[in-house]
């Protein structure tokens, strides 16, 4: 089955049910309709809880937990050797979270939904956004 990964601000715009770009838009109807699997990596729930804990994001491990229920195909992705092994390969990513949730798309070959210029720019990862 296709998947395709979340970046943690992919993620909070798909809870709040704000706008995506189109190709973006697209992989969530079909992860939506079970057509493709949404992956969210272990990280991204770390990040959720710092972002709400500064109060710089209302949706938090909570929104996340309930869109996991919600939506079976939108699955966790535990931290694994694999995305340790992509880590070591990424040093010139120098924000950790960035570096960790690139690390989890390449560990699965999936593309990566997020509107980061500067990761799509990088060519480390496929992204799909616009």
């Amino acid at each position: 089955m296709k998947g395709y990964v979340f970046d943690t601000h992919a993620f909070v715009w798909y809870v709040r049910g704000r706008r995506v770009g189109r190709a973006a838009a697209r992989a969530l109807r079909e992860i939506d309709r079970g057509a493709s699997r949404g992956w969210i990596p272990a990280v991204l729930a770390v990040e959720l809880a710092l972002l709400r804990e500064r109060r710089r994001s209302e949706i938090g491990v909570p929104e996340l937990e309930s869109t996991l229920e919600r939506n079976t195909e939108i699955r966790a992705l535990p931290l694994d050797l694999a995305q340790v092994r992509e880590f070591a390969l990424l040093p010139a990513v120098r924000d950790p979270f960035d570096r960790l949730i690139i690390a989890a798309a390449r560990s699965l070959r999936c593309p990566l939904l997020s509107a980061d210029d500067a990761i799509a720019a990088s060519g480390l990862v496929q992204v799909i956004w616009h």
